[in-house]
């Protein structure tokens, strides 16, 4: 009865009639009305009856036909306004049809017409759905407000008494709606946004609240909210677009990158990251970003790569990462996502190859390629230091040339591949008598130099004799040959009034040929 008397209230209000029955030939009784209680809907409809005849009485009647095809009267009682003809026609079927003989007006007003006095107050759009006892069963339109009119273009007439699905379309999700009717069904308040049609058939974004409201004689019906959320949705899909089109840039990128929320938590680690890192993006989410990206300096302090509140924007630098397969040498640059310091990206960039090539070259820039020892570049570099030392504190050092006895003849004999097994062999020799804070180096093809550091003329003396001890029991074979070296040495004192590297090599140079002079496998100096 809830949808008729829905119908009759907006029969009533299009004709601006006070009150409105229907009622059937021969029964005193209407089987619905609107605007008045069941005894005063009997004592209408016979005074309407009596006044018939003689037109005495202001209504406004329709004949309709009832659900079981029995005939009856639609009546408008005091009618201000002549109303839509057309409309009331077809209202007035639409009732008729939802009526049965067997009906009874209500004993009291129609509850619903509480509620819907309200809902005429509201800016928002709110419809009346009754609650229908199972999934199968699609609720109706018991009441719309003027706001839902204005917001889907459905008048009350048009709509009331229809089931709710008359505003779905092809882009409505099903499975979403079943779910509100679902809540519907079983009482509940729910909250949906979906797509539904207007009455021109566009579709918008809706947003639908629904509230069941329990009446004094226990139904049940639900008002539903409904409010367009295009805008926010597109705004939404733009949104998500953006991330979309920002994860995807930040998943194809080679270098790792790992987002990071305000508050220190990782939000978002990249495929390379995910690599390099060992770790799971599931894992990383919500881990404090110190436990992620474990970094320490060359002393092996922790490096905290996101910068501290108040701190530079963007940091930059160079780091050891522990990862889950090992240390990785690393360049990184953080930097703020925003001035409001909401969050910090970090992008790491595996240099250890780099790392490394740069450490080979630098090597290869001081080093001898034969013996690994120092060369001649780096040695004098070693020597200036040396010299200021010795000129700004004071400090005493010695520098021995040394220069290997009859290394022509392995040449000539063995060849020149053993003459470079020789050096090899002869520095590894050398390098084991030294002290760990000289520096041993070749700069020269058999010539080698020695930087004594912190040491008197005396006590290198006694480190040259074991030099050329050393060298003097070494022996070479080849092919069943065997041959030895000897090695002169000549020494000379670094003092505060050395001039330069390349003054003191040649006064140790003059030494060893003094010792060379001397019968060689000597020391002078």
């Amino acid at each position: 009865m809830e949808t008729v008397t829905a119908l009759l209230r907006i029969a009533a209000r299009i004709a601006g009639a006070s009150a409105a029955l229907v009622a059937v030939p021969g029964n005193d009784a209407p089987v619905a009305a609107w605007g008045v209680d069941a005894a005063a809907a009997d004592a209408l409809l016979r005074a309407v009856r009596r006044a018939w005849p003689s037109g005495a009485w202001s209504f406004r009647g329709y004949p309709v036909v009832l659900a079981d095809g029995s005939p009856a009267d639609l009546l408008l009682i005091a009618p201000s306004t002549d109303g839509d003809e057309a409309a009331l026609t077809a209202l007035a079927a639409e009732i008729g049809a939802a009526c049965s003989p067997a009906d009874r007006a209500a004993d009291s007003p129609s509850a619903i017409e509480h509620l819907t006095e309200s809902l005429e107050q509201l800016g928002e759009a709110v419809a009346i759905l009754s609650a229908p006892p199972d999934l199968d069963t699609a609720p109706h339109v018991l009441h719309v407000n003027a706001g839902f009119t204005q917001l889907f273009g459905f008048a009350a007439a048009e709509i009331v008494g229809k089931t709710a699905d008359c505003m779905w379309g092809p882009l409505t999700d099903r499975d979403r709606m079943r779910w509100l009717r679902s809540r519907i069904t079983e009482r509940e308040a729910a909250r949906a946004v979906v797509i539904l049609y207007n009455q021109s058939g566009l579709p918008f974004w809706t947003e639908l609240a629904s509230t069941p409201v329990l009446h004094e004689r226990g139904t049940v019906r639900h008002v539903v909210s409904f409010r367009d959320v295009t805008s926010r949705k597109q705004f939404e899909s733009a949104l998500a677009a953006e991330k979309r089109k920002l994860q995807t840039t930040l998943a194809a990128i080679a270098d790792a990158v790992v987002t990071v929320l305000a508050d220190g938590r990782v939000e978002f680690v990249n495929a390379a990251a995910q690599r390099l890192l060992g770790i799971d993006l599931a894992d990383a989410y919500g881990s404090a970003v110190d436990d992620v990206i474990c970094m320490v300096d060359d002393e092996a302090r922790p490096i905290a790569v996101v910068p501290q509140s108040g701190a530079e924007g963007v940091r930059r630098g160079n780091g050891h990462l522990r990862t889950r397969s090992g240390i990785v040498d690393v360049a990184y640059v953080a930097s703020r996502i925003d001035p409001d310091e909401q969050g910090t990206v970090v992008v790491l960039r595996d240099v250890t190859l780099e790392y490394r090539l740069k450490l080979r070259l630098s090597f290869e820039a001081a080093h001898d390629p034969l013996t690994g020892l120092q060369n001649r570049r780096a040695f004098a570099e070693r020597l200036d230091e040396a010299i200021r030392g010795a000129r700004e504190r004071g400090e005493h050092h010695v520098l021995a040339f040394l220069d290997l006895d009859r290394f022509k003849i392995v040449n000539d004999r063995f060849g020149h591949a053993t003459g470079d097994r020789l050096l090899r062999e002869i520095g590894h020799v050398m390098g084991r008598v030294v002290r760990g804070g000289d520096v041993l180096a070749r700069i020269g093809g058999d010539e080698f130099g020695l930087l004594l550091a912190n040491c008197r003329i005396d006590d290198a003396r006694r480190i040259a004799e074991k030099l050329r001890a050393a060298v003097e029991t070494y022996r070479i074979e080849h092919d069943g040959d065997e041959l030895d070296v000897g090695v002169s040495v000549g020494l000379a004192p670094l003092e505060a009034d050395t001039a330069s590297a390349a003054e003191a090599l040649d006064e140790a140079d003059a030494a060893c040929y003094q010792a060379k002079a001397a019968g060689r496998n000597a020391i002078a100096g």
